[in-house]
């Protein structure tokens, strides 16, 4: 389906600006952002304090995904982080 969104130049100027910054189009923005808005208009009804903890997860950009992946330092394995991770909430 085809829409027409009419905004002002300054919402126009940001919505290119981002599109230039990120590399996506600006469909894709609006698109995006359209999505995220019917997503989570239900959690309106819900208090501030309590919304990020129903908000539902997103899947990993494309991008994300193919971003190098985090190098941990010789010795260090995921196991070990987990584990410190236990320690420090269990003080």
């Amino acid at each position: 389906m085809a829409v027409n969104v009419r905004m002002n130049d300054e919402l126009a100027g940001e919505l290119r600006d981002l599109a230039e910054e990120t590399g996506r189009s600006q469909q894709d923005l609006i698109r995006e952002a359209i999505a995220d808005y019917i997503r989570n208009y239900k959690l309106r009804a819900f208090p501030p304090e309590i919304r990020h903890m129903l908000t539902p997860g997103k899947k990993a950009s494309p991008e994300a995904m193919a971003a190098p992946k985090l190098q941990l330092p010789p010795g260090v394995t995921s196991e070990s982080l987990i584990a410190e991770g236990r320690r420090w909430r269990d003080l």
